[in-house]
């Protein structure tokens, strides 16, 4: 800051002012040249990209942007798997489990007379309905099982977008096979006591195919192949496709092996294949015509369905056991043939007989009236006489017990099993309980 210049002071307060001497100093003369000022240069332009810019206090900030990504990507993702959920199979997919494996009840006698207990819709239906103390009732989309008792449903698996295209059971192990497509596509296999899932692949089967179990082993056949599965687990066990010239009639698993009827440009044989390996273990000759393999568990039981009543039985090494001809043999039309071989003695269902066959002797042992396929019951077989229930003697065929029925009676054909003290009848699409 500039010093103020000194001014004269006053001495004595109001006397005369004092004068003080004063030097004078003799000022210079400075020459000022004059200098051009330039006009002040103009601010440099902005770049483009700092043109326009501007603070927006309200523009989120880069958190808040990184936030507003994340949750775009979030309600993306839930709509892409929501699409995804609902075309899937677990979408579309109910499955219902036991808490507990009941097990199979006491085998116990059933009463002297017996009535529908109850009874349910069922399609398609397998050759044995019960399986580990549960029935097993096949529905259009999956399986369900019952309680014998009360027909209460214990387990359930049902496929909303699937056909079921067959099942078997067999053991406690129900194999089932879906179709999502035009083929049979799925195949799985279930626990018969809960529901639980055994295993689960897929499998390229056609349309038509049909299956059939053992306990360890399951077969898919069609007119032009057979394909195996193991029961328990979901190996594919091996293939087999007929010659050039032949389609296959009939097959049929058992403990003896797969048994296989061949059509080869009109003549008709049988052949046995091993289970394990699918090799051809041995051939027989049968009559002409189509025919029917009513068992391979013990031997290879064939009966021809025209009016002949030709029936062939064929031993574990394909030995000839018994070659007849016999009307008590003719198979009804409308009826599906079946037997069992219990000891020596072949339990033939004709549809309205039971022919019991003695294997040993090549003859026929005894004749009985018949419109159930049998089913064991103590030491001897248990039918239905279009009456009421009977238990036949194996050996003599004479009637050991009579069983009357109240209200409906089985339909003819119908297949009998026994569960407890019930007494379980299937049908094509029908399968009641009598207790």
């Amino acid at each position: 800051m500039p010093r103020r210049r000194p001014r004269h002071r006053v001495a004595g307060g109001a006397g005369p002012a004092v004068p003080v001497a004063v030097r004078r100093v003799a000022v210079r003369r400075v020459a000022v040249r004059r200098v051009a000022v330039a006009p002040p240069e103009p601010a440099p332009a902005a770049r483009p990209d700092e043109r326009h810019h501007v603070t927006d206090t309200h523009a989120p900030s880069g958190t808040a942007r990184r936030l507003l990504v994340w949750s775009v990507v979030v309600v993306v993702a839930a709509i892409v798997l929501g699409v995804l959920w609902s075309g899937s199979d677990y979408h579309t997919t109910s499955l219902r489990t036991a808490a507990t494996d009941p097990g199979a009840p006491a085998d116990t006698e059933p009463a002297d007379s017996v009535s529908v207990r109850w009874s349910e819709g069922s399609g398609p239906t397998a050759v044995d309905p019960v399986g580990d103390g549960s029935v097993i009732i096949g529905d259009r989309h999956g399986l369900r099982g019952l309680d014998p008792q009360t027909g209460d449903e214990r387990w359930h698996y049902l496929r909303s977008t699937a056909l079921l295209c067959d099942w078997t059971a067999q053991d406690a192990v129900v194999v089932a096979v879906f179709r999502t497509d035009d083929n049979c596509d799925e195949a799985l296999a279930l626990d018969a006591g809960t529901g639980e899932r055994v295993w689960y692949r897929n499998v390229n089967l056609a349309a038509e195919m049909s299956l059939a179990s053992t306990n360890q082993l399951t077969v898919a056949s069609t007119d032009t192949g057979v394909t195996t599965f193991g029961t328990t687990s979901n190996g594919l066990r091996w293939r087999y496709h007929p010659p050039s010239d032949c389609r296959i009639a009939d097959s049929l698993p058992g403990d003896t092996g797969v048994a296989v009827t061949l059509d080869c440009a009109g003549v008709t044989s049988l052949v046995l294949l091993d289970g394990f390996t699918g090799k051809q273990r041995w051939s027989g000759v049968l009559p002409p015509g189509p025919a029917r393999i009513l068992t391979a568990d013990g031997v290879v039981a064939v009966l021809g369905l025209d009016s002949t009543g030709a029936l062939s039985v064929f031993g574990r090494d394909g030995a000839t056991l018994v070659t007849l001809t016999e009307s008590a043999l003719v198979a009804s039309t409308d009826v599906e043939p079946a037997a069992q071989l219990y000891g020596d003695r072949l339990a033939v269902f004709t549809g309205s007989t039971l022919v019991a066959v003695d294997t040993a002797g090549g003859g026929i042992a005894w004749v009985a009236r018949a419109v159930t396929q049998p089913t064991l019951l103590g030491s001897g077989a248990l039918v239905h006489d279009g009456s009421e229930f009977v238990e036949l003697d194996l050996a003599t065929g004479q009637v050991l017990r009579q069983i009357g029925v109240t209200g409906p009676v089985p339909a003819t054909g119908a297949r009998l099993d026994r569960v407890g003290s019930a007494i379980v009848v299937g049908t094509a699409d029908t399968v009641a309980v009598y207790d």
